[in-house]
């Protein structure tokens, strides 16, 4: 049974499988799964498209979405190429009130967009951050998405350094560390379906 109230935020790497999990955590947890639907709620805020929101947040797709949609969705932390500073920060603070008001609703699942440093230290959020063995990572990328493996190497590269760059500049912290989570796995080591669970536990389901 759910708890009420309860949000749990999901972080990862790239390449270690995070958006599958947070599926299945929200359907185990029956919460409400917050990804696609942001970029949805902050076009309407600012009279654009999703599409102009999500090229504000990342106006290089990553190589999954280039190629194949849905292996891992785009998040805000890779750099944007050149749209109007103003729109950038409009995107930036609607974001962060979206987020802040899909976790008033709770029972929610909130997938990247730096929801846990938005949200914050609380006792009705638990912090998640996914990782995996960079060399774990780019098999799993080139195996899912059918690239070569120095093409998956390199976008692993790419995506793990403008994130870092993006919490950096954002927030002015330090991704990946251990005191912005309350719960660090390693996907490679404990599997999708035990990495799941332990959230599931963690959150009190």
């Amino acid at each position: 049974m759910a708890v009420l109230g309860m949000i749990v935020t999901i972080s990862n790497q790239y390449g270690c499988g995070a958006l599958a999990i947070a599926r299945s955590v929200a359907e185990k947890l029956r919460y409400a799964l917050v990804d696609e639907q942001l970029p949805v709620v902050v076009a309407k805020r600012l009279r654009t498209s999703p599409e102009a929101v999500d090229a504000a947040e990342d106006s290089v797709r990553n190589l999954g979405e280039r190629m194949m949609t849905g292996l891992e969705r785009a998040t805000p932390e890779v750099v944007m190429s050149a749209p109007a500073e103003n729109f950038d920060e409009d995107c930036f603070r609607e974001v962060q009130q979206a987020v802040r008001e899909y976790a008033a609703r709770g029972n929610a699942v909130i997938f990247g967009r730096g929801a846990n440093l938005i949200l914050g230290r609380r006792e009705d959020v638990l912090r998640v951050f996914m990782h995996a063995p960079k060399e774990w990572r780019i098999g799993h990328v080139s195996a899912s998405i059918g690239v070569a493996l120095n093409d998956a190497a390199a976008e692993i590269e790419r995506i793990d350094r403008a994130r870092k760059g993006y919490v950096r500049e954002r927030y002015g912290a330090d991704w990946g560390v251990p005191e912005n989570y309350d719960l660090s796995l390693d996907v490679a080591r404990l599997g999708a379906e035990r990495c799941a669970q332990l959230i599931v536990t963690a959150a009190g389901g």
